[in-house]
């Protein structure tokens, strides 16, 4: 694991970079690590189409990207936007993961896009009350995260297989 947040003297700092410095950051992340022998490199990248994932498309020779949304109505237009940056980029997308869902956002957006967009649904993973305040991966909690979690990566991987 790697993370920019590892480099703040203080957590709670924001940090405020505009365009040319976010690019120079995440380039001298992906060059100076040391990522040692890796069969999958994964990158959490912010929604949308800002700086950061543009900079990270444009600087990793990527296989796939896997879009993740929310079933909040917002949340739907950005990973629209994200979509149709990564394809103007003609960078593979892998399918949709919808985070968060369940009883209290609500459920169907990433199923919704995939169709709507045909690209492939890879599942969802559910939100629940006993997540929320426990300082342990959900996929620790309960085995039907876990299970989501098995059941995704597998199909992420096929769909990298078929690319």
């Amino acid at each position: 694991v790697m993370s920019m947040a590892f480099f703040q003297e203080n957590e709670d700092e924001a940090i405020i970079w505009r365009g040319p410095m976010v690019h120079n950051a995440i380039n001298q992340l992906l060059q100076t690590t040391n990522w040692g022998e890796l069969d999958y490199l994964i990158v959490d990248l912010p929604p949308g189409t800002s700086d950061s994932p543009l900079t990270v498309m444009q600087s990793l020779s990527m296989d796939g990207f896997i879009i993740v949304t929310t079933p909040q109505e917002l949340a739907k237009v950005d990973a629209k936007r994200s979509i149709n940056m990564i394809r103007k980029l003609k960078v593979n997308i892998l399918g949709i993961v919808e985070n968060f869902s369940g009883s209290i956002f609500g459920a169907g957006a990433g199923k919704e896009i995939a169709e709507e967009l045909a690209l492939d649904y890879l599942g969802h993973l559910d939100i629940r009350s006993e997540y929320l305040d426990s300082n342990l991966p959900a996929s620790l909690i309960n085995n039907d995260i876990l299970s989501s979690y098995r059941a995704i990566s597998k199909k992420a991987l096929a769909s990298l297989q078929q690319a």
